[in-house]
């Protein structure tokens, strides 16, 4: 028995319990249905395989509520990849897009549309990781081929061979962030504010903490804060108060921005350094204002930086096609979802297994340069070190 496949489906088993929308696999941690195809393609046959010019993606994430900028970014840089592809090679792929709202159920039970009732090829999201280790999970019943551009948990990778990912995750990214605070800011010691109520923040606090400290720094104050919460003033005293080389803050844009303001009112001077939720958070402060310049000389791990030739023509085709400026989310949509395609073509088939089967041998050279898949479906690329410079994101050194 393969021991990856069968860690991977014992654990699914363990989600499926706790979570009771979705389906379990079986005991050996195979797929009920590992040989399962898609319906509704046309293919032409050649020398060896064929070449499969038309199907339909599913493309799942929240379009409405608080987390939809995450899930439009995703769904908008999947069609335009999709639209580039069929340009490029003559295919009719579609695309069937499904809100979530952010809901692990609703997440469930678009999936199961998507493989029963429109017989998708393959699944491109969940966008976020609660949602996304849900599908995973009740995916081992059809071993359909799913990568998400944005679900950084690590136990998501964890649900089947079939489950792929776009983005590093985020013990990798926080073990980056501390490596780089470390060996090229020279900091010894640090401080952290996260949101205790957030998946994503503490978990990045916790891979931050260890890496900085094994490497020989000191994490001179930890200090948590609530969901919704907008004054940070107590937090950021205490911290103040230890003097810290960086103030590492592991949370998304709109509490990243507020945090920056209240600590620089504060008179705080220390380096802010950050994760990826950090891209956006000029967004939420205005052009020549104290806010804007609370974030400047910022570091931030991100999955690219703007500044880079190839992402600024994704960029500027997004904001014509759209009307609005892209983030992270949408440029690993948009090599996620032909990275899938590109599998696709190789494999010649919509045969689910043999998909999954390419995907995890071959290497993909998107916008974001060269990527390919580990054991567990997890990506092997480079980071970004993106910094705020008079008001704009460039790469960390220019």
């Amino acid at each position: 028995m393969n021991f990856r496949k069968f860690v991977k489906g014992s654990l699914a088993v363990g989600m499926a319990i706790a979570l009771a929308a979705c389906e379990s696999t079986t005991a050996s941690g195979t797929s009920a249905t590992a040989a399962g195809t898609a319906a509704a393609a046309t293919t032409t046959s050649g020398a060896g395989a064929g070449t499969v010019t038309e199907y339909t993606l599913g493309s799942v994430g929240p379009l409405e509520g608080d987390t939809s900028v995450y899930g439009k970014a995703t769904t908008n840089g999947t069609q335009l990849a999709v639209e580039d592809y069929n340009k490029a090679n003559g295919t009719n792929i579609k695309i069937e897009k499904i809100d979530t709202k952010g809901d692990a159920t609703q997440a469930v039970n678009a999936y199961n549309k998507l493989v029963t009732e429109t017989k998708v090829a393959a699944i491109i999201g969940p966008t976020l990781s609660g949602e996304a280790t849900a599908v995973g999970t009740a995916s081992q019943d059809s071993g359909v081929p799913i990568i998400s551009p944005s679900a950084t948990a690590a136990e998501f990778t964890l649900t089947g061979d079939n489950v792929f990912r776009g983005c590093y995750t985020d013990p990798y990214q926080a073990k980056v962030a501390a490596d780089f605070a470390y060996d090229t800011l020279g900091a010894k010691t640090a401080a952290i504010i996260y949101n205790t109520g957030d998946d994503y923040s503490t978990g990045m606090t916790e891979s931050f903490t260890a890496e900085f400290e094994a490497k020989g720094g000191t994490v001179v104050a930890s200090e948590g804060y609530n969901n919704g919460d907008i004054d940070f003033n107590t937090q950021l005293t205490k911290i103040s108060g230890n003097n810290p080389d960086v103030l590492f803050i592991p949370n998304y844009y709109k509490d990243d921005a507020l945090i920056a303001k209240q600590a620089r009112s504060l008179g705080m001077t220390t380096q802010l350094v950050g994760g990826d939720g950090w891209d956006g958070v000029l967004s939420q402060v205005d052009a020549g204002t104290d806010g804007e310049a609370a974030l400047e000389g910022a570091v931030f791990v991100n999955h690219y930086s703007p500044d880079q030739e190839k992402v600024q023509e994704i960029l500027t085709r997004y904001k014509d096609e759209f009307g609005e400026d892209a983030n992270a989310f949408a440029v690993l949509a948009y090599d996620s979802a032909t990275c899938m395609m590109e599998a696709i073509a190789q494999t010649g088939s919509l045969n689910y297994a043999d998909i999954c089967n390419t995907l995890s041998n071959m290497t993909f050279e998107g916008v974001l340069g060269k990527m390919t898949f580990d054991e567990n479906g997890d990506p092997i690329k480079d980071v970004a070190y993106v910094t705020i410079k008079d008001g704009a994101y460039v790469t960390y050194g220019k």
